[in-house]
């Protein structure tokens, strides 16, 4: 299997993963928490396939739970915004993924991480 690595973008209250839990990725991930998602920049994400990303998961509270009340709102428009640059230079936009994730759940986290993964996975083969 070829050598991946994802790229992880998230709140500090969506993620309480650890080491034990990215074990079962068989890959790289590049994880990078932040205070609040709404902190998360596109140049942030672009950033993540510059260090080697295949895709890149921007993950915030859900909608309306986000500890700083809108933050995973903006970071939603973010990856958005990613995802517009990404077809404009002509990569697959699909690989920027957003998720709304319960706050403090490692197993929806981990699930969109292996959904992330498996993009990742689905573009390294097209090319």
């Amino acid at each position: 299997m070829a050598n991946i690595t994802i790229g992880v973008l998230c709140c500090h209250y969506t993620n309480q993963a650890g080491e034990e839990d990215f074990r079962g990725i068989p890959g790289t991930v590049i994880l990078k928490r932040y205070p609040c998602s709404g902190h998360i920049e596109v140049a942030d994400i672009l950033k993540t396939f510059e260090e080697g990303a295949e895709a890149v998961l921007v993950a915030g509270c859900e909608k309306d739970k986000c500890h700083n009340l809108s933050g995973s709102l903006r970071a939603e428009k973010k990856a958005l915004g990613a995802r517009k640059i990404l077809e404009e230079i002509g990569l697959e936009p699909e690989r920027v993924r957003f998720a709304f994730l319960p706050r403090l759940d490692t197993g929806p986290f981990m699930e969109e991480v292996k959904k992330t993964f498996e993009t990742a996975l689905n573009m390294k083969s097209k090319s």
